[in-house]
């Protein structure tokens, strides 16, 4: 679904940007190259501008939560450009390509299979670069994609259930690892707390919203309600997933996190927390820094 929905928002941008290029050209006498240029970088620069605004509100709310945390204004800007490629890369490009297609996967037995699970408004598509990186290594892979886009949470249980089966069943192995963005993190705390552990040898969240982030209450769909600050869903979900079924958890987070914040609360008891900065949410799909530690928590308590 989402990769029509994003196909056909692609479609409208381009469209509107050659209709506003031929207004400029034609009405105003721009020259063809000129008006082309200009139409373009008016939904790159509303694109960015919100990015903007969402990187400030996460300064303002990390500043509340860690006042002795001061990241540099040049990690900042850092952050706002690679969070404005890599969103780009992603909502643009990669899940309207690779939305519907297996991911590249390696074939060494020796290492840990890796079920990739992604976050909200995403699918598969986002994790084609990391699934490369992971075949290079050996690593069998799959991933899913999570449906409905809206739907509650506790309904992606039997998604992620069914892409561990396929793993395992391609592979042999009797445990897999994850490595989850985003909301996919809360899903797979989902599944363990649904259906246990004993299928997943370690699991790795990057931007996971733990505690939930003040930007879902501008969201959309019952996922998002389930992700606002301390919702009673959260609450709920801690109650009952107990030491999350002996799983061992690393949690990646980024200081300039723009979409889960207040950041630096996003941890979970007993999980093995990295604080990396400079890097947006989106990004953390991609970020080579983020990638090799999750390989390592992968490595060091997933073996095969």
């Amino acid at each position: 679904m989402i990769q029509r929905l994003l196909a056909g928002l692609a479609a409208a941008i381009v469209f509107g940007v050659i209709e506003l290029a031929l207004w400029l050209h034609r009405a105003h006498g721009w020259s063809a190259g000129g008006a082309l240029a200009a139409a373009a970088g008016v939904p790159l620069l509303a694109h960015a501008t919100l990015l903007g605004q969402q990187f400030a509100i996460g300064a303002w709310l990390r500043r509340r939560s860690r006042p002795d945390l001061r990241p540099g204004l040049v990690e900042a800007l850092r952050a706002w450009a690679g969070e404005i490629a890599a969103s780009l890369r992603t909502f643009g490009y990669a899940q309207i390509r690779y939305g519907a297609q297996p991911l590249p996967s390696g074939t060494d037995a020796g290492r840990a299979p890796v079920l990739l699970v992604h976050g909200y408004l995403c699918n598969r598509g986002i994790w084609h670069a990391f699934a490369r990186r992971l075949a290079a290594r050996g690593h069998p892979t799959e991933a899913v994609n999570l449906e409905p886009v809206f739907g509650s949470i506790d309904a992606y249980t039997p998604v992620i259930a069914a892409g561990i089966e396929r793993l395992r069943a391609r592979t042999g192995a009797t445990r897999v690892a994850v490595v989850a963005h985003s909301m996919g993190g809360l899903a797979v705390r989902a599944f363990i707390a649904a259906r246990g552990g004993a299928a997943i040898g370690a699991v790795v969240t990057l931007g996971t919203p733990h505690r939930g982030t003040w930007l879902a209450r501008h969201g959309f769909g019952r996922n998002v309600a389930q992700m606002r600050l301390d919702s009673d869903w959260l609450r709920a979900l801690a109650a009952r997933e107990g030491t999350r079924a002996g799983v061992p958890f690393t949690v990646i987070l980024s200081l300039h996190d723009n979409i889960v914040a207040p950041q630096t609360i996003q941890t979970l008891d007993g999980a093995h927390t990295i604080e990396i900065a400079g890097c947006g949410h989106v990004e953390l799909a991609y970020d080579h820094g983020a990638q090799a530690r999750a390989i390592e928590a992968i490595d060091t308590v997933a073996p095969r």
